[in-house]
C-alpha cells in the first residue's frame, strides 16, 4: 500500500492492504481470548476478596488501585518503546506479565498480595494497549482505520460477553462455594492468556513502519510539548474524566448490586448485558469512517454519563439491566471513532507514545476513582456512581468545543491531502510497504 503525508520530510509506510485481514484477525482473536478470561474474573474478584479474603471495601479499592498504578507508571514508557523498538515485543511482554499475575491469583486468599498481583496486571495492560493500537494504526489508513478499531472492540467485548457467561459453570465446577470455586475461574483466565502468548509469538509479524525526517528532528525521547499539542490534550482530559467514573464503577458495582439483593448470577448478567451490544462496535467503526467522528464521540460519551447517573439513583434491578444495554450501545458507537480520531491528530512518528499518554491519563483518573469511591460509598451508597457520571459529563462538555474545532480542522487537512494526492505533487515521495 502507498500512504502519503502532507509533510515532505515525513514518510510513513504501512503494511499492504492484502495483509490487513490476517494481521487484524490475529490481534482481534488475541483480544477476544484475553477478554474472555478477564470477563470471567472481573465480576467475581471483589466478591472473592470480600468473602474469602475478608477484605474491607477500602482494601478492595486499594487492590483495584494497584492495577491503575501499574498502568499509569508504565503506559507512556511502553508506548514510546513500541514506537522505537516495535509493536510485537511489547504485545508479547504485556501478555506474559498478565499471565503471570493472573496465575498468582490461585496462590493465596490474603488480599494484601493481590495489590502486587494487580500491579503486575496493570504493567501488562500498559504494554498491550498502546502497542496494540499502534499496530493497527500502522497497518491501516484514514479510509479503514475506524472499521479496524471497530472490529477490535467487537472482539474485545465478545470476550467480555462470553467470560461472565462461562464464569457461572466454572464457579459451579469448582464446588459452587469456597476459594476453589473462584480459583477455577482464575485458572481459566490464565490458560486463555497462555494461548494468546503462543499465538502472538508464532503468527504476528511486525508491521512495516519506515519513518524518515531530518537529523535535527529525530528525538529519542520527544518532549511533552511535541507529543501533547492542544488536540491531544483534549483527549487526555476526556480520558481522565471518563475513567474516573470507570474506576469507581469497578470497585462499587458488584458490591452495590449485592447490597440491593442481587445474586451472583445477576451480577454476571449485568456484565453480559453491558458487553453484548458492543459486539456491534464494527458498525460503529463503519459509521466513523463515513461520518463525523466528533459527533459519534459526543453522543456516545454523553449518553454513557446519563447511564452512570441512573446506576446511582435507581434500585430496580431489571431497569439497571436496561441501562447496561444502553451503555454498551454507546460504547460501540463512540469507541472506534474516539480511537481513530486520536490517531488522526497524533504526531505520526509517535502514535504509540501518544496512546500511552492517553491510556496513562485515563488510568490515573481511574486510580483516583478506585480510592475515592469506597470512601464516598460508605456515606452515600450507590449514589457515588451518579456523582462519578456527573464528573464525566462535565469533562465532556469542557472539551467538546475544542474537539469540534479540531475535527473541522482535521477534516479540511484530510481533504487537502486527498486533493494533493490526486494531483500527484512532486514534493511528496511515494514509498511502497512490504509485507
Amino acid at each position: 500500500m502507498v500512504k502519503l503525508t502532507r509533510r515532505p520530510e515525513l514518510i510513513v509506510t504501512t503494511t499492504p492492504t492484502s495483509r490487513l485481514p490476517l494481521q487484524l484477525l490475529v490481534i482481534a482473536a488475541s483480544l477476544f481470548v484475553v477478554w474472555t478470561g478477564f470477563g470471567a474474573i472481573l465480576p467475581y474478584l471483589p466478591v472473592f476478596l470480600q468473602e474469602e479474603g475478608h477484605a474491607s471495601v477500602a482494601l478492595i479499592g486499594l487492590v483495584a488501585a494497584a492495577y491503575y498504578v501499574g498502568v499509569v507508571g508504565f503506559s507512556s514508557l511502553f508506548g514510546l518503546a513500541s514506537d522505537r523498538f516495535g509493536r510485537k515485543p511489547l504485545l508479547i511482554l504485556g501478555a506474559c506479565l498478565y499471565l503471570t499475575a493472573t496465575l498468582l491469583f490461585i496462590t493465596t486468599t490474603r488480599p494484601g498480595w493481590f495489590v502486587l498481583f494487580r500491579f503486575l496486571e496493570g504493567m501488562g495492560a500498559a504494554a498491550i494497549y498502546p502497542a496494540g493500537i499502534g499496530f493497527i494504526a500502522d497497518i491501516t489508513d484514514q479510509s479503514n482505520r475506524s472499521r479496524a478499531f471497530g472490529w477490535l472492540t467487537t472482539a474485545q467485548f465478545a470476550g467480555l460477553v462470553l467470560g461472565p457467561a462461562l464464569a457461572v459453570p466454572l464457579y459451579q465446577l469448582g464446588g459452587g462455594q469456597g476459594k476453589w470455586a473462584f480459583y477455577s475461574i482464575f485458572l481459566f483466565g490464565s490458560a486463555l492468556t497462555a494461548v494468546v502468548v503462543v499465538a502472538m509469538a508464532a503468527v504476528l509479524r511486525e508491521p512495516v513502519r519506515t519513518v524518515r525526517h531530518p537529523a535535527r528532528e529525530i528525538q529519542a525521547r520527544p518532549s511533552f510539548r511535541v507529543l501533547a499539542g492542544r488536540p491531544v490534550l483534549y483527549f487526555l482530559v476526556l480520558a481522565a474524566s471518563f475513567n474516573f467514573a470507570s474506576g469507581a464503577f469497578e470497585v462499587i458495582w458488584s458490591l452495590w448490586l449485592r447490597h440491593l439483593g442481587a445474586s451472583m448470577a445477576f451480577v454476571g448478567a449485568t456484565w453480559v448485558a453491558f458487553s453484548l451490544p458492543m459486539l456491534l462496535a464494527f458498525v460503529g467503526g463503519r459509521l466513523a469512517d463515513r461520518y463525523s467522528r466528533f459527533w459519534l464521540v459526543f453522543i456516545g460519551f454523553g449518553l454513557s454519563t446519563l447511564c452512570w447517573m441512573a446506576y446511582g439513583t435507581l434500585d430496580v434491578l431489571p431497569l439497571l439491566l436496561v441501562f447496561n444495554v444502553v451503555e454498551g450501545l454507546c460504547v460501540a458507537l463512540s469507541f472506534p471513532a474516539k480511537t481513530a480520531f486520536l490517531v488522526q491528530v497524533a504526531p505520526p512518528p509517535w502514535i504509540g507514545a501518544v496512546q500511552g499518554m492517553e491510556h496513562a491519563s485515563g488510568q490515573l483518573a481511574a486510580l483516583v476513582g478506585t480510592l475515592v469511591a469506597p470512601l464516598v460509598y460508605q456515606h452515600v451508597g450507590g449514589r457515588v456512581l451518579a456523582y462519578a457520571g456527573s464528573i464525566a459529563l462535565v469533562g465532556l462538555l469542557a472539551v467538546s468545543p475544542g474537539l469540534y474545532g479540531t475535527w473541522r480542522s482535521a477534516t479540511r487537512e484530510h481533504a487537502m491531502a486527498a486533493a494533493e494526492t490526486d494531483g500527484a505533487p512532486a514534493s511528496v515521495e511515494l514509498v511502497e510497504g512490504e509485507g
